[in-house]
């Protein structure tokens, strides 16, 4: 039984791993939700033994699927290990509170193993600032059948439908192997749950055929808007030297040339987009209201502020206008929407912001940007740690400030475009909120765009 223990959950966490990128085996989602059916229904007494087994298993699970983390700056190998010993804690949560579900409440096995599941991804996504990355659903992107449904419950509907599946037929497989006959309850649950199961699939097909005809029949259909996407192959350092930056700030004027020279009708282009911190380079955006009182932070004199702020304003316009430039002859330049740092000034209070910054496309360069609002857990900032900033800059590592206020903006042919940065696009609640407030008040984005830097 122990032997089987074990080799059920490394095949448990093969399989999960598979079913994500880059791999991306779907058929491995669904062996990953068959085997913690199988944990559940057919597992032993919980043990202590089997809780520290199954989160070992999450634990290299997790350290192989984020590694990333780990790539730009080596403090943050540490917040790479501790995020992935955190989130593997949710696996044998899922099982402890599935049997339990069984135990105590007498609910059926499959209707278990989804309940416990999906909280649990719910949990990981809420708990901490979240972290909703490499959900199950995930495992099913190249298959939009299993994914209709996620219009209506989002993606812990896809993952709850695959466990709900995958848990029924392993325990219809026990019911075989069981003598005893089942009782009217069980035997009604279980057929319940195979209609259930049968709707979410025929609806699924049905729903991703008619919208593949509603489709056809807006053919042809009208872009939403021109967009020059420039991404580089510049590696995220968080060490870098002013030189690395300047070089990789000039790599991407010199690509945005490139593109704006070879691709058709560059004076149609509505926006051009640079990755998450590259407009920055060396000199990062600032606001100030020109208040009295000066952080204390910075450790400047007024005087030396506001040679600082005029220098760093005149570095801005210089790189907005030689963007603007590369479009002379082309027509009207287009906007811009830059992955940059922004520091704010107000009130004597300094922030620093992962900012979207948004550069209009006229002769002024008129400015207004998105603070990235959902943080990165040992990335962007460490629990405790970030109390105290001192500590934080002897490790090479900033305090971020965190944005509050989704934001969108229109285009020259009326679309509205809202960016979000990086992980943010992995906490789907938080984008959800986004563009509710944004639809309220009367800016509902036609584009989502996400800003990121993974190199």
């Amino acid at each position: 039984m122990e032997r089987w223990r074990t080799w059920g959950y490394v095949a448990w966490g093969l399989c999960y791993w598979a079913g994500q990128p880059p791999l991306h085996w779907p058929v491995a989602g669904w062996l990953s939700a068959l085997i913690f059916g199988v944990l559940v229904i057919f597992g032993p007494a919980w043990t202590r033994r089997e809780g520290w087994l199954a989160w070992l298993v999450a634990s290299a699970v997790w350290l192989a699927l984020p590694h990333g983390i780990r790539l730009a700056y080596w403090p943050l190998t540490a917040g790479w290990i501790a995020l992935s010993l955190y989130l593997a804690i949710y696996f044998p949560i899922s099982i402890v509170m599935a049997r339990a579900l069984a135990t105590t409440i007498r609910l059926p096995l499959p209707l278990c193993c989804a309940v416990a599941w999906t909280a649990c991804e719910a949990l990981r996504a809420y708990v901490a600032t979240g972290c909703a990355g490499c959900m199950l659903v995930h495992s099913q992107t190249p298959l939009p059948a299993f994914l209709q449904i996620a219009s209506h419950f989002g993606g812990y509907g896809v993952g709850c439908m695959m466990t709900l599946s995958m848990a029924w037929i392993v325990s219809f497989v026990k019911s075989l192997r069981t003598a005893e006959s089942p009782t009217w309850w069980e035997r009604w649950c279980r057929d319940v749950t195979a209609i259930i199961v049968l709707l979410w699939l025929s609806t699924s097909i049905l729903e991703l055929r008619q919208r593949d005809t509603y489709l056809s029949g807006l053919q042809p259909i009208k872009p939403i808007g021109r967009f020059l996407l420039i991404q580089g192959n510049m590696p995220t350092v968080f060490a870098a030297t002013p030189e690395l930056l300047e070089q990789g700030w000039m790599e991407y004027a010199r690509t945005t040339q490139h593109a704006v020279a070879t691709v058709p009708e560059p004076g149609s282009i509505d926006v051009v987009l640079w990755p998450e911190s590259i407009f920055g380079g060396i000199g990062p955006y600032m606001m100030w209201d020109r208040g009295s009182t000066v952080p204390s932070e910075l450790g400047l004199e007024r005087h030396q502020l506001e040679r600082v702020f005029s220098n760093l304003t005149d570095v801005h316009l210089n790189k907005s206008g030689r963007l603007r430039s590369m479009f002379e002859g082309a027509g009207k330049p287009p906007k811009l929407l830059m992955g940059t740092d922004v520091i704010a000034i107000a009130g004597g209070r300094m922030d620093r912001y992962n900012a979207a910054l948004w550069i209009n496309n006229d002769s002024s360069s008129s400015t207004d940007f998105y603070a990235k609002h959902h943080l990165v857990m040992f990335g962007e900032y460490i629990p405790i740690m970030s109390w105290f900033p001192d500590i934080m800059k002897s490790i090479g590592l900033g305090t971020l400030s965190q944005g509050n206020t989704p934001k969108s903006w229109r285009l020259d042919n009326g679309r509205w475009i809202s960016p979000s940065i990086c992980f943010e696009d992995m906490v789907p609640h938080a984008m959800h909120d986004h563009i509710e407030k944004l639809t309220t008040a009367g800016r509902a984005p036609d584009v989502l765009v996400n800003l990121s830097n993974d190199g």
